[in-house]
């Protein structure tokens, strides 16, 4: 169905979501349609201030929403690890983690363990968290795992040397996202194959939205310039409908584990979410299979579930 709308989505009613960075841009809009499709959102934020006045701006539209705070830093393990206890011991099963929160272009940055800033929180802090919250999608009728990704993981590249940049290393951070952003399509397919070895009926797919009017390019200093800005703000969407190809991951009837959702129009700039394809490099199993081990290397965690 490739003129699929939020018309289609069906009752979520019963269904414990996971979103994080759900306070503003793409999680935000993804929070606000499904807390009116009745299912129960759990913001995972960086920001509990602005989450809470996130969760008011929905509730405002949709009083009976249903949706709970927890404070979540993907740039800290430690973080990872205390949002991933407490939701242990609130839930006894999640449907849906859609893994969304990220930082784009910033200047040079360590997370708390060392890594440069935008593979840390874009990746490795979501791999952490995914890997620890298996157990709690067993017990789901549906349940699904979606990582945004980016067009911008067409130009990306994976080298280990560069997860932990230094400013002397010739920092690039444009390339840093890229890379970022292949790593969670690697991170998607190898997970996919995993989990499918193991019988695991947990979905993994991916979406981007194109290019959508949010926050994320904040730091970006061509987009501070007005003539571009303002061809790009020509091309671009909403952040509604950037939210569209993660949603869709979420919620289609129909959807297969391993697809990748993106705009229809403009080569993926906009447009209704449809399947699309990412490169070649990103199905690369060899690849997949490096950045998996540095990542388990790294966050010291790997898939244990009982079943």
């Amino acid at each position: 169905m490739t003129n699929w709308n939020v018309e289609d989505i069906t009752s979520q009613k019963g269904k414990n979501i996971i979103i994080t960075g759900a306070n503003s841009g793409i999680g935000f809009e993804a929070a606000n349609i499904l807390a009116k499709k009745e299912a129960h959102i759990i913001m995972a934020c960086r920001d509990l201030s602005r989450a809470k006045e996130a969760k008011q701006a929905i509730i405002s539209e949709f009083a009976s929403a249903s949706i709970a705070l927890y404070e979540l830093d993907l740039s800290s393990l430690d973080s990872v690890n205390s949002f991933v206890k407490q939701i242990k011991q609130d839930y006894k099963s999640i449907d849906i983690l859609l893994n969304n929160a990220g930082v784009m272009a910033p200047p040079y940055t360590q997370t708390k363990e060392g890594l440069e800033l935008q593979f840390g929180v874009n990746h490795i802090g979501h791999f952490s968290l995914t890997l620890q919250l298996l157990d709690l999608f067993v017990t789901s009728t549906d349940p699904r795992i979606v990582n945004v990704a980016s067009l911008a993981h067409k130009f990306g590249r994976i080298k280990v040397e560069s997860f932990y940049y230094r400013p002397s290393n010739r920092y690039k951070k444009n390339i840093a996202y890229a890379q970022s952003k292949l790593a969670n399509l690697l991170f998607t397919y190898a997970l996919d194959r995993k989990l499918k070895s193991l019988n695991l009926n947990i979905k993994v797919l991916a979406a981007h939205p194109g290019i959508s009017s949010t926050n994320l390019g904040r730091h970006s200093k061509v987009l501070s310039f007005r003539g571009i800005r303002k061809l790009v703000n020509a091309f671009n969407q909403s952040s509604y409908m950037g939210s569209l190809p993660s949603v869709r991951a979420c919620t289609d009837l129909d959807a297969k584990s391993g697809e990748y959702y993106g705009p229809s129009r403009l080569f993926e700039v906009k447009g209704d979410p449809i399947v699309v394809s990412s490169t070649k490099r990103s199905h690369n199993q060899e690849l997949q299979d490096l950045l998996w081990d540095e990542s388990v290397r790294i966050t010291n965690k790997k898939i244990d579930v009982s079943i």
